[in-house]
């Protein structure tokens, strides 16, 4: 198995966890200064984040992913660090499949995508909780603490006893902690969310930052003459593989992938 196309398929697990994570919690960085848009109540059209994801081990990924609310497609530009270099990729989500590129992986026509067909939550539903999140849903963890800093709200806290999953050579279920914090803006509107799941020794930390709502951004499925590889074979090599390290998910995640065909 060569490592290229194994690292196309982590980071299609990378960029599932990363939405998974934003569904299902419903900052490393600080919040910005000034609101990415006002909303004014209305629900947004499209969403651009600013995206991290790093484990206890040496799984970490960066980047900006772009959200289409109303048709649930989804775009990101990504850097995984391979050794001592970062590598680019880029990754859709449209019309139920799952696309992955590197510009490692192009020719001379053109790039070389890998594609999974994957049943993929509405994130429809989702960007309706975005104009003002409930933060009595916060009421579920523990000791929960709200801060306020100009026209910022803060709501942190965490929760015992979540049913979690780890991946590695061989996956394990068990329970751990969740540890939240979530920022909205002057309207109320969420601007930011840092989620830190732990599992014994391994922990997984997702950062999702707000930089604008409703900035026009276009997402299509590449050709389909470009996009003839599978990339269900890696998702099982992968797994098998041990590369995703100490990466732990919500158990939600592997309902997920089950789906995927």
């Amino acid at each position: 198995m060569k490592r290229r196309p194994l690292l196309v398929c982590l980071v299609a697990v990378v960029v599932v966890s990363m939405v998974v994570v934003a569904l299902g919690a419903t900052a490393s960085h600080p919040p910005a200064r000034v609101d990415p848009a006002p909303l004014d109540g209305r629900t947004p059209r499209s969403i651009e984040l600013a995206a991290t994801l790093s484990t206890g081990g040496s799984l970490s990924a960066s980047g900006t992913i772009w959200i289409d609310t109303l048709s649930s497609a989804l775009s990101a530009e990504l850097e995984v660090p391979i050794v001592t270099a970062p590598t680019a990729f880029s990754v859709r989500a449209i019309d139920g499949r799952l696309y992955v590129t590197s510009p490692n992986l192009a020719d001379a026509s053109g790039p070389q995508w890998y594609t999974l067909a994957l049943s993929w939550p509405s994130i429809t539903r989702l960007a309706h909780a975005l104009v003002r999140p409930d933060p009595a849903l916060l009421g579920l963890l523990a000791h929960t603490r709200v801060t306020h800093a100009g026209a910022f709200s803060t709501y942190e806290g965490s929760r015992a006893n979540v049913s979690l999953n780890t991946f590695g050579s061989s996956s394990a279920s068990g329970r751990g902690t969740l540890e939240l914090r979530l920022t909205t803006g002057r309207q109320g509107e969420f601007t930011g969310l840092w989620v830190r799941f732990t599992s014994g020794a391994n922990t997984t930390t997702v950062d999702l930052q707000v930089l604008s709502y409703n900035r026009p951004h276009v997402i299509v499925a590449p050709p389909a003459s470009r996009a003839t590889q599978s990339a269900s074979p890696l998702l099982s090599e992968l797994v098998k593989s041990g590369e995703l390290g100490s990466l732990v998910v919500p158990a939600a995640l592997l309902k997920l992938a089950e789906r995927t065909r």
